[in-house]
Protein backbone atom coordinates (compact mmCIF):
# COMPACT_ATOMS: atom_id res chain seq x y z
CA UNK A 1 0.00 0.00 0.00
CA UNK A 2 2.84 2.39 0.83
CA UNK A 3 4.40 1.94 -2.60
CA UNK A 4 1.05 2.58 -4.27
CA UNK A 5 0.48 5.79 -2.34
CA UNK A 6 4.02 6.95 -3.10
CA UNK A 7 3.38 6.43 -6.82
CA UNK A 8 0.11 8.31 -6.42
CA UNK A 9 1.90 11.23 -4.75
CA UNK A 10 4.53 11.30 -7.48
CA UNK A 11 1.77 11.36 -10.11
CA UNK A 12 0.10 14.26 -8.32
CA UNK A 13 3.46 16.02 -8.10
CA UNK A 14 4.04 15.67 -11.84
CA UNK A 15 0.69 17.35 -12.52
CA UNK A 16 1.45 20.60 -10.70
CA UNK A 17 2.52 22.19 -14.00
CA UNK A 18 -0.65 21.15 -15.82
CA UNK A 19 -3.37 23.62 -16.64
CA UNK A 20 -3.13 27.09 -18.12
CA UNK A 21 0.14 28.77 -19.03
CA UNK A 22 -0.37 31.33 -16.28
CA UNK A 23 -0.65 28.54 -13.71
CA UNK A 24 2.49 26.85 -15.01
CA UNK A 25 4.43 30.12 -14.85
CA UNK A 26 3.13 30.82 -11.34
CA UNK A 27 4.11 27.35 -10.10
CA UNK A 28 7.54 27.66 -11.69
CA UNK A 29 8.21 31.06 -10.12
CA UNK A 30 6.93 29.85 -6.75
CA UNK A 31 9.15 26.77 -6.81
CA UNK A 32 12.13 28.88 -7.83
CA UNK A 33 11.61 31.34 -4.98
CA UNK A 34 11.07 28.51 -2.50
CA UNK A 35 14.26 26.80 -3.69
CA UNK A 36 16.26 30.02 -3.27
CA UNK A 37 14.86 30.51 0.23
CA UNK A 38 15.60 26.88 1.18
CA UNK A 39 19.18 27.04 -0.11
CA UNK A 40 19.76 30.33 1.72
CA UNK A 41 18.50 28.93 5.02
CA UNK A 42 20.45 25.68 4.69
CA UNK A 43 23.69 27.52 3.82
CA UNK A 44 23.21 29.82 6.79
CA UNK A 45 22.78 26.80 9.08
CA UNK A 46 25.75 24.96 7.56
CA UNK A 47 27.99 28.00 8.02
CA UNK A 48 27.31 27.83 11.76
CA UNK A 49 29.64 24.81 12.00
CA UNK A 50 32.54 27.15 12.78
CA UNK A 51 30.60 29.08 15.43
CA UNK A 52 30.45 28.38 19.20
CA UNK A 53 27.92 25.76 20.29
CA UNK A 54 25.75 28.38 22.02
CA UNK A 55 25.32 30.23 18.72
CA UNK A 56 24.54 27.00 16.86
CA UNK A 57 22.00 26.04 19.52
CA UNK A 58 20.18 29.37 19.29
CA UNK A 59 19.94 29.39 15.49
CA UNK A 60 19.05 25.70 15.09
CA UNK A 61 16.39 25.62 17.82
CA UNK A 62 14.72 28.84 16.65
CA UNK A 63 14.72 27.90 12.96
CA UNK A 64 13.72 24.30 13.67
CA UNK A 65 10.81 25.46 15.82
CA UNK A 66 9.70 27.75 13.00
CA UNK A 67 9.78 24.83 10.54
CA UNK A 68 7.66 22.64 12.82
CA UNK A 69 5.17 25.47 13.41
CA UNK A 70 4.92 26.06 9.66
CA UNK A 71 3.97 22.43 9.05
CA UNK A 72 0.96 22.89 11.30
CA UNK A 73 -0.10 26.45 10.48
CA UNK A 74 0.32 26.60 6.70
CA UNK A 75 -2.04 23.72 5.80
CA UNK A 76 -4.57 24.88 8.38
CA UNK A 77 -4.66 28.44 7.06
CA UNK A 78 -4.07 28.06 3.33
CA UNK A 79 -4.88 24.54 2.13
CA UNK A 80 -8.24 24.34 0.37
CA UNK A 81 -8.36 20.57 -0.21
CA UNK A 82 -6.31 17.54 0.73
CA UNK A 83 -5.44 15.23 -2.17
CA UNK A 84 -4.61 12.47 0.35
CA UNK A 85 -7.75 12.90 2.44
CA UNK A 86 -8.44 9.56 4.22
CA UNK A 87 -12.10 9.78 3.10
CA UNK A 88 -10.99 9.37 -0.50
CA UNK A 89 -9.86 5.81 0.30
CA UNK A 90 -12.98 4.74 2.20
CA UNK A 91 -14.35 2.72 -0.73
CA UNK A 92 -11.24 0.50 -0.92
CA UNK A 93 -11.79 -1.16 2.43
CA UNK A 94 -8.35 -0.41 3.89
CA UNK A 95 -7.82 -0.99 7.60
CA UNK A 96 -7.69 2.38 9.40
CA UNK A 97 -4.32 1.70 11.04
CA UNK A 98 -2.70 0.49 7.81
CA UNK A 99 -4.02 3.47 5.87
CA UNK A 100 -2.83 5.89 8.57
CA UNK A 101 0.69 4.46 8.39
CA UNK A 102 0.71 4.41 4.59
CA UNK A 103 -0.39 8.04 4.32
CA UNK A 104 2.36 9.14 6.70
CA UNK A 105 5.03 7.00 5.03
CA UNK A 106 4.11 8.24 1.56
CA UNK A 107 4.67 11.82 2.71
CA UNK A 108 8.43 11.37 2.31
CA UNK A 109 8.11 12.43 -1.35
CA UNK A 110 6.07 15.56 -0.60
CA UNK A 111 8.00 18.73 -1.41
CA UNK A 112 7.63 20.31 2.07
CA UNK A 113 8.94 17.12 3.67
CA UNK A 114 11.89 17.00 1.28
CA UNK A 115 12.68 20.61 2.20
CA UNK A 116 12.44 19.77 5.91
CA UNK A 117 14.75 16.78 5.38
CA UNK A 118 17.36 19.03 3.74
CA UNK A 119 17.06 21.44 6.65
CA UNK A 120 17.53 18.54 9.07
CA UNK A 121 20.71 17.43 7.26
CA UNK A 122 22.06 20.97 7.38
CA UNK A 123 21.64 20.95 11.18
CA UNK A 124 23.70 17.75 11.32
CA UNK A 125 26.48 19.54 9.44
CA UNK A 126 26.21 22.47 11.87
CA UNK A 127 27.01 20.07 14.74
CA UNK A 128 29.81 18.30 12.83
CA UNK A 129 32.57 19.70 15.08
CA UNK A 130 31.97 16.69 17.30
CA UNK A 131 31.27 13.33 15.63
CA UNK A 132 29.25 12.02 18.57
CA UNK A 133 27.08 15.12 18.70
CA UNK A 134 26.60 14.94 14.92
CA UNK A 135 25.30 11.35 15.21
CA UNK A 136 22.91 12.41 17.97
CA UNK A 137 21.86 15.38 15.83
CA UNK A 138 20.99 12.98 13.00
CA UNK A 139 18.82 10.82 15.26
CA UNK A 140 17.22 13.88 16.84
CA UNK A 141 16.64 15.28 13.36
CA UNK A 142 14.68 12.16 12.48
CA UNK A 143 12.45 12.84 15.48
CA UNK A 144 12.05 16.44 14.35
CA UNK A 145 11.22 15.35 10.81
CA UNK A 146 8.66 12.86 12.11
CA UNK A 147 7.09 15.67 14.16
CA UNK A 148 6.86 17.82 11.02
CA UNK A 149 5.25 15.03 8.98
CA UNK A 150 2.68 14.18 11.64
CA UNK A 151 1.85 17.83 12.28
CA UNK A 152 1.41 18.32 8.53
CA UNK A 153 -0.87 15.30 8.13
CA UNK A 154 -2.99 16.30 11.12
CA UNK A 155 -3.26 19.91 9.98
CA UNK A 156 -4.16 18.99 6.39
CA UNK A 157 -6.84 16.53 7.44
CA UNK A 158 -8.27 18.81 10.13
CA UNK A 159 -8.51 21.62 7.59
CA UNK A 160 -10.24 19.36 5.06
CA UNK A 161 -12.60 18.01 7.72
CA UNK A 162 -13.57 21.13 9.68
CA UNK A 163 -12.90 23.92 7.15
CA UNK A 164 -14.81 22.38 4.27
CA UNK A 165 -17.27 25.24 3.80
CA UNK A 166 -16.42 28.16 1.55
CA UNK A 167 -16.88 30.69 4.34
CA UNK A 168 -14.57 28.80 6.69
CA UNK A 169 -11.86 28.56 4.02
CA UNK A 170 -12.08 32.27 3.24
CA UNK A 171 -11.87 33.21 6.90
CA UNK A 172 -8.88 30.88 7.41
CA UNK A 173 -7.17 32.29 4.32
CA UNK A 174 -7.71 35.85 5.53
CA UNK A 175 -6.29 35.00 8.93
CA UNK A 176 -3.32 33.37 7.21
CA UNK A 177 -2.58 36.48 5.18
CA UNK A 178 -2.64 38.62 8.31
CA UNK A 179 -0.35 36.17 10.10
CA UNK A 180 2.18 36.46 7.29
CA UNK A 181 1.92 40.24 7.24
CA UNK A 182 2.41 40.45 11.00
CA UNK A 183 5.38 38.05 10.92
CA UNK A 184 7.14 39.95 8.10
CA UNK A 185 8.64 42.60 10.43
CA UNK A 186 9.68 39.88 12.87
CA UNK A 187 11.46 37.99 10.08
CA UNK A 188 13.35 41.11 9.01
CA UNK A 189 14.34 41.79 12.61
CA UNK A 190 15.60 38.23 13.12
CA UNK A 191 17.61 38.29 9.90
CA UNK A 192 19.24 41.58 10.91
CA UNK A 193 20.50 40.20 14.23
CA UNK A 194 24.12 39.20 14.65
CA UNK A 195 23.59 35.97 16.53
CA UNK A 196 27.02 36.13 18.13
CA UNK A 197 26.54 39.52 19.80
CA UNK A 198 23.41 41.61 19.24
CA UNK A 199 20.26 40.07 20.62
CA UNK A 200 22.13 37.01 21.90
CA UNK A 201 20.61 37.16 25.37
CA UNK A 202 16.93 37.24 24.44
CA UNK A 203 17.44 34.86 21.51
CA UNK A 204 19.14 32.28 23.73
CA UNK A 205 16.39 32.69 26.29
CA UNK A 206 13.73 32.10 23.65
CA UNK A 207 15.63 29.08 22.33
CA UNK A 208 15.77 27.69 25.86
CA UNK A 209 12.00 28.02 26.20
CA UNK A 210 11.29 26.44 22.81
CA UNK A 211 13.72 23.64 23.59
CA UNK A 212 11.33 22.18 26.16
CA UNK A 213 8.24 22.47 23.94
CA UNK A 214 7.04 20.15 21.18
CA UNK A 215 8.22 22.69 18.61
CA UNK A 216 11.90 22.69 19.50
CA UNK A 217 12.55 19.71 21.77
CA UNK A 218 14.02 17.50 19.04
CA UNK A 219 16.36 20.23 17.79
CA UNK A 220 17.67 21.02 21.28
CA UNK A 221 18.85 17.45 22.05
CA UNK A 222 22.29 17.79 20.39
CA UNK A 223 22.59 21.33 21.76
CA UNK A 224 22.20 20.12 25.34
CA UNK A 225 24.63 17.28 24.72
CA UNK A 226 27.23 19.65 23.22
CA UNK A 227 26.94 21.84 26.31
CA UNK A 228 27.56 18.83 28.57
CA UNK A 229 23.99 18.87 29.89
CA UNK A 230 23.07 15.17 29.75
CA UNK A 231 19.98 15.62 31.89
CA UNK A 232 18.73 18.41 29.65
CA UNK A 233 19.31 16.27 26.56
CA UNK A 234 17.32 13.43 28.14
CA UNK A 235 14.44 15.75 29.03
CA UNK A 236 14.34 17.12 25.49
CA UNK A 237 14.40 13.58 24.11
CA UNK A 238 11.48 12.53 26.31
CA UNK A 239 9.47 15.57 25.22
CA UNK A 240 10.26 14.98 21.53
CA UNK A 241 9.47 11.27 21.69
CA UNK A 242 6.25 11.89 23.62
CA UNK A 243 5.24 14.51 21.04
CA UNK A 244 5.68 12.02 18.20
CA UNK A 245 3.74 9.37 20.12
CA UNK A 246 0.84 11.73 20.90
CA UNK A 247 0.72 13.01 17.32
CA UNK A 248 0.72 9.45 15.97
CA UNK A 249 -2.14 8.46 18.27
CA UNK A 250 -4.08 11.58 17.30
CA UNK A 251 -3.47 10.91 13.60
CA UNK A 252 -4.69 7.32 13.91
CA UNK A 253 -7.84 8.47 15.69
CA UNK A 254 -8.51 11.23 13.16
CA UNK A 255 -7.97 9.02 10.11
CA UNK A 256 -10.24 6.32 11.56
CA UNK A 257 -12.91 8.94 12.28
CA UNK A 258 -12.69 10.38 8.77
CA UNK A 259 -12.91 6.94 7.16
CA UNK A 260 -16.28 6.34 8.77
CA UNK A 261 -17.55 9.93 8.51
CA UNK A 262 -20.20 11.12 6.09
CA UNK A 263 -19.30 14.79 6.56
CA UNK A 264 -18.84 16.42 3.16
CA UNK A 265 -18.52 19.88 1.78
CA UNK A 266 -22.00 21.22 1.09
CA UNK A 267 -21.79 24.25 -1.16
CA UNK A 268 -25.52 24.17 -1.84
CA UNK A 269 -26.18 25.48 1.66
CA UNK A 270 -23.77 28.38 1.21
CA UNK A 271 -25.27 31.79 0.49
CA UNK A 272 -24.27 33.14 -2.90
CA UNK A 273 -24.05 36.58 -4.46
CA UNK A 274 -24.23 38.29 -1.05
CA UNK A 275 -20.77 39.80 -1.18
CA UNK A 276 -19.33 40.57 2.23
CA UNK A 277 -22.60 39.62 3.91
CA UNK A 278 -22.11 36.06 2.68
CA UNK A 279 -18.47 35.92 3.78
CA UNK A 280 -18.75 37.22 7.34
CA UNK A 281 -20.61 35.63 10.27
CA UNK A 282 -24.18 36.64 11.10
CA UNK A 283 -23.32 38.64 14.21
CA UNK A 284 -24.17 42.32 14.87
CA UNK A 285 -20.61 43.62 14.56
CA UNK A 286 -19.84 41.40 11.55
CA UNK A 287 -23.02 42.52 9.78
CA UNK A 288 -22.11 46.17 10.26
CA UNK A 289 -18.55 45.36 9.16
CA UNK A 290 -19.93 43.78 5.97
CA UNK A 291 -21.98 46.88 5.24
CA UNK A 292 -18.97 49.11 5.89
CA UNK A 293 -16.74 47.02 3.63
CA UNK A 294 -19.37 47.21 0.91
CA UNK A 295 -19.49 51.00 1.23
CA UNK A 296 -15.70 51.28 1.20
CA UNK A 297 -15.46 49.28 -2.03
CA UNK A 298 -18.31 51.04 -3.89
CA UNK A 299 -18.99 54.49 -2.46
CA UNK A 300 -16.63 57.21 -3.80
CA UNK A 301 -17.06 59.13 -0.52
CA UNK A 302 -14.91 56.38 1.00
CA UNK A 303 -12.51 55.18 -1.67
CA UNK A 304 -11.62 58.62 -3.07
CA UNK A 305 -10.16 59.80 0.30
CA UNK A 306 -8.52 56.39 0.57
CA UNK A 307 -6.62 57.06 -2.66
CA UNK A 308 -5.26 60.25 -1.14
CA UNK A 309 -3.61 58.39 1.78
CA UNK A 310 -0.49 57.21 -0.16
CA UNK A 311 -0.24 60.59 -1.94
CA UNK A 312 0.20 62.64 1.24
CA UNK A 313 3.76 61.41 2.03
CA UNK A 314 4.81 62.20 -1.56
CA UNK A 315 3.47 65.74 -1.27
CA UNK A 316 5.25 66.13 2.08
CA UNK A 317 8.53 64.97 0.56
CA UNK A 318 8.69 67.67 -2.13
CA UNK A 319 9.62 70.66 0.09
CA UNK A 320 11.98 68.48 2.14
CA UNK A 321 13.81 67.39 -1.00
CA UNK A 322 14.15 71.04 -2.07
CA UNK A 323 15.94 71.88 1.20
CA UNK A 324 18.18 68.77 0.96
CA UNK A 325 16.59 66.99 3.92
CA UNK A 326 18.16 63.49 4.27
CA UNK A 327 15.87 60.99 2.59
CA UNK A 328 17.05 58.22 4.93
CA UNK A 329 15.60 60.21 7.84
CA UNK A 330 12.43 61.17 5.99
CA UNK A 331 11.80 57.50 5.17
CA UNK A 332 10.76 57.00 8.81
CA UNK A 333 7.93 59.56 8.57
CA UNK A 334 5.48 58.44 5.80
CA UNK A 335 4.16 55.29 7.50
CA UNK A 336 2.85 56.97 10.69
CA UNK A 337 1.40 59.79 8.56
CA UNK A 338 -0.42 57.29 6.33
CA UNK A 339 -1.77 55.52 9.44
CA UNK A 340 -3.05 58.85 10.74
CA UNK A 341 -4.87 59.76 7.52
CA UNK A 342 -6.26 56.23 7.14
CA UNK A 343 -7.71 56.03 10.66
CA UNK A 344 -8.89 59.65 10.49
CA UNK A 345 -11.48 58.57 7.90
CA UNK A 346 -13.72 57.07 10.61
CA UNK A 347 -13.91 60.22 12.77
CA UNK A 348 -17.26 61.17 11.13
CA UNK A 349 -18.12 57.91 9.37
CA UNK A 350 -21.51 57.75 11.07
CA UNK A 351 -22.69 60.93 9.31
CA UNK A 352 -21.92 59.48 5.89
CA UNK A 353 -24.74 56.97 6.50
CA UNK A 354 -27.29 59.78 6.33
CA UNK A 355 -30.76 58.26 6.81
CA UNK A 356 -29.41 54.69 6.80
CA UNK A 357 -28.15 55.08 10.36
CA UNK A 358 -31.71 54.66 11.61
CA UNK A 359 -31.37 50.91 10.84
CA UNK A 360 -28.71 50.66 13.53
CA UNK A 361 -30.83 52.57 16.02
CA UNK A 362 -34.23 50.88 15.56
CA UNK A 363 -32.78 47.37 15.24
CA UNK A 364 -31.48 47.51 18.80
CA UNK A 365 -27.84 46.96 17.82
CA UNK A 366 -25.47 47.67 20.66
CA UNK A 367 -23.24 50.69 20.26
CA UNK A 368 -20.07 48.63 20.66
CA UNK A 369 -21.10 46.47 17.69
CA UNK A 370 -21.58 49.63 15.62
CA UNK A 371 -18.18 51.00 16.66
CA UNK A 372 -16.34 47.74 15.92
CA UNK A 373 -18.08 47.17 12.61
CA UNK A 374 -17.27 50.64 11.31
CA UNK A 375 -13.53 50.37 12.03
CA UNK A 376 -13.18 46.93 10.43
CA UNK A 377 -12.18 48.26 6.97
CA UNK A 378 -9.50 50.47 8.52
CA UNK A 379 -8.11 47.59 10.58
CA UNK A 380 -8.09 45.27 7.55
CA UNK A 381 -6.08 47.87 5.63
CA UNK A 382 -4.04 49.18 8.55
CA UNK A 383 -2.55 45.88 9.74
CA UNK A 384 -1.02 44.98 6.35
CA UNK A 385 0.01 48.61 5.91
CA UNK A 386 1.96 48.56 9.18
CA UNK A 387 3.34 45.05 8.65
CA UNK A 388 4.61 45.61 5.11
CA UNK A 389 5.24 49.34 5.44
CA UNK A 390 7.50 48.94 8.46
CA UNK A 391 9.74 46.54 6.55
CA UNK A 392 9.88 48.88 3.56
CA UNK A 393 10.54 51.83 5.88
CA UNK A 394 13.61 50.35 7.57
CA UNK A 395 14.96 49.17 4.23
CA UNK A 396 14.63 52.66 2.71
CA UNK A 397 16.11 54.22 5.84
CA UNK A 398 18.89 51.60 5.87
CA UNK A 399 18.27 51.23 9.60
CA UNK A 400 16.94 47.84 10.62
CA UNK A 401 17.40 48.74 14.29
CA UNK A 402 14.55 51.24 13.94
CA UNK A 403 11.99 48.51 13.20
CA UNK A 404 10.55 48.27 16.76
CA UNK A 405 10.22 52.05 16.94
CA UNK A 406 8.47 52.25 13.56
CA UNK A 407 6.07 49.48 14.59
CA UNK A 408 5.33 51.11 17.94
CA UNK A 409 4.72 54.62 16.64
CA UNK A 410 2.63 53.49 13.65
CA UNK A 411 0.50 51.12 15.74
CA UNK A 412 -0.08 53.80 18.35
CA UNK A 413 -1.12 56.33 15.69
CA UNK A 414 -3.54 53.91 14.04
CA UNK A 415 -5.22 52.60 17.19
CA UNK A 416 -5.29 55.94 19.00
CA UNK A 417 -6.92 57.67 16.04
CA UNK A 418 -9.50 54.89 15.80
CA UNK A 419 -10.23 55.05 19.53
CA UNK A 420 -10.64 58.83 19.53
CA UNK A 421 -12.71 58.66 16.35
CA UNK A 422 -15.03 56.05 17.87
CA UNK A 423 -15.57 58.25 20.92
CA UNK A 424 -15.84 61.70 19.34
CA UNK A 425 -17.95 60.68 16.33
CA UNK A 426 -20.67 59.38 18.66
CA UNK A 427 -20.65 62.57 20.71
CA UNK A 428 -20.01 65.25 18.10
CA UNK A 429 -21.16 64.08 14.65
CA UNK A 430 -21.42 66.82 12.05
CA UNK A 431 -23.02 67.14 8.63
CA UNK A 432 -21.22 65.24 5.86
CA UNK A 433 -21.52 64.66 2.12
CA UNK A 434 -24.83 63.08 1.19
CA UNK A 435 -25.02 59.71 -0.60
CA UNK A 436 -24.68 60.21 -4.35
CA UNK A 437 -22.99 63.61 -4.07
CA UNK A 438 -19.44 64.28 -5.19
CA UNK A 439 -16.88 63.32 -2.54
CA UNK A 440 -15.21 66.70 -3.11
CA UNK A 441 -18.27 68.68 -1.95
CA UNK A 442 -19.05 69.50 1.64
CA UNK A 443 -22.37 70.78 3.08
CA UNK A 444 -22.45 74.27 4.49
CA UNK A 445 -22.12 74.42 8.25
CA UNK A 446 -22.83 77.36 10.52
CA UNK A 447 -21.10 75.90 13.56
CA UNK A 448 -17.54 75.03 14.47
CA UNK A 449 -18.17 71.38 15.35
CA UNK A 450 -16.37 70.02 12.32
CA UNK A 451 -13.23 72.05 13.02
CA UNK A 452 -13.27 71.10 16.70
CA UNK A 453 -13.67 67.39 15.97
CA UNK A 454 -10.93 67.26 13.36
CA UNK A 455 -8.45 69.22 15.46
CA UNK A 456 -9.29 67.20 18.58
CA UNK A 457 -8.67 63.88 16.82
CA UNK A 458 -5.36 64.94 15.28
CA UNK A 459 -4.00 66.76 18.34
CA UNK A 460 -5.20 64.01 20.67
CA UNK A 461 -3.51 61.36 18.55
CA UNK A 462 -0.22 63.26 18.51
CA UNK A 463 -0.36 63.75 22.29
CA UNK A 464 -1.04 60.07 22.94
CA UNK A 465 1.73 59.00 20.55
CA UNK A 466 4.26 61.41 22.06
CA UNK A 467 5.77 58.87 24.55
CA UNK A 468 6.41 56.35 21.78
CA UNK A 469 7.90 59.07 19.58
CA UNK A 470 10.12 60.25 22.44
CA UNK A 471 11.49 56.73 22.95
CA UNK A 472 12.06 56.43 19.20
CA UNK A 473 14.04 59.67 19.14
CA UNK A 474 16.08 58.53 22.14
CA UNK A 475 16.86 55.27 20.34
CA UNK A 476 18.02 57.24 17.32
CA UNK A 477 20.52 59.02 19.58
CA UNK A 478 22.06 55.78 20.82
CA UNK A 479 19.78 54.36 23.52
CA UNK A 480 19.33 50.80 22.23
CA UNK A 481 16.79 49.86 24.91
CA UNK A 482 14.53 52.80 24.03
CA UNK A 483 13.44 51.27 20.73
CA UNK A 484 11.73 48.39 22.56
CA UNK A 485 10.20 50.88 24.98
CA UNK A 486 8.86 52.71 21.93
CA UNK A 487 7.28 49.50 20.65
CA UNK A 488 5.65 48.39 23.89
CA UNK A 489 4.50 51.86 24.93
CA UNK A 490 3.05 52.49 21.46
CA UNK A 491 1.18 49.20 21.31
CA UNK A 492 0.02 49.49 24.94
CA UNK A 493 -1.23 53.07 24.67
CA UNK A 494 -2.85 52.36 21.29
CA UNK A 495 -4.75 49.31 22.55
CA UNK A 496 -5.86 51.13 25.71
CA UNK A 497 -7.17 54.14 23.79
CA UNK A 498 -8.88 51.92 21.23
CA UNK A 499 -10.65 49.84 23.88
CA UNK A 500 -11.72 52.83 25.99
CA UNK A 501 -12.79 54.82 22.92
CA UNK A 502 -14.80 51.92 21.52
CA UNK A 503 -16.58 51.20 24.81
CA UNK A 504 -17.20 54.89 25.49
CA UNK A 505 -18.37 55.54 21.92
CA UNK A 506 -20.68 52.53 22.11
CA UNK A 507 -22.26 53.84 25.32
CA UNK A 508 -22.76 57.28 23.74
CA UNK A 509 -24.29 55.70 20.65
CA UNK A 510 -26.80 53.80 22.80
CA UNK A 511 -27.77 56.97 24.67
CA UNK A 512 -27.74 59.51 21.84
CA UNK A 513 -29.33 57.56 18.99
CA UNK A 514 -32.06 60.14 18.14
CA UNK A 515 -29.62 63.06 18.26
CA UNK A 516 -27.19 61.19 16.00
CA UNK A 517 -29.97 60.48 13.48
CA UNK A 518 -31.01 64.14 13.47
CA UNK A 519 -27.43 65.27 12.84
CA UNK A 520 -26.82 62.83 9.98
CA UNK A 521 -29.98 64.04 8.20
CA UNK A 522 -28.68 67.62 8.07
CA UNK A 523 -26.49 68.78 5.22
Amino acid sequence: MVAQLIRLRLALLSNIFSGTRRRAVGVTVGLLLATIALVSVCLRIVNLAAEPSSTVRTAVVLSGSAVVAAFFLVPMLFQRSDAMDPRRFAVFGFAPRSLAFALVASSIVALPVVAAALFMLSTVVAWSQNAGVAIVALMAGVLGLATCVLFGRLSSSLAAYFLSSRRAREVAGTVGVFVIVILAPAAVLLLSINWGTEGATWAQRLAGILGVTPLGAAWSIPAALAAGDGAGAFVSFVIAAATVAVLWAAWQLLSATMLTSTRREDESSEPSALGWFGRLPSTPSATIAARSLTYWSRDPRYWVPLLIVPVVPIVMAVPLVLVSFPLSSYALIPLPVMCLFLAFMVHNDISLDNSAVWLHIVSGRRGVADRLGRVTPVILIGIPLIGIGSVVTVLLANNSAALPSVLGVSTCVLLSTLGLGNLISARFPYAATRPGDSPFTQPQSTGSTSVFVQVAVVVGTLALTLPSIAYAVAADFGDSEARWSSLWSGVGVGLLVFIVGTLGGGALFNRRGPEILATTLRG
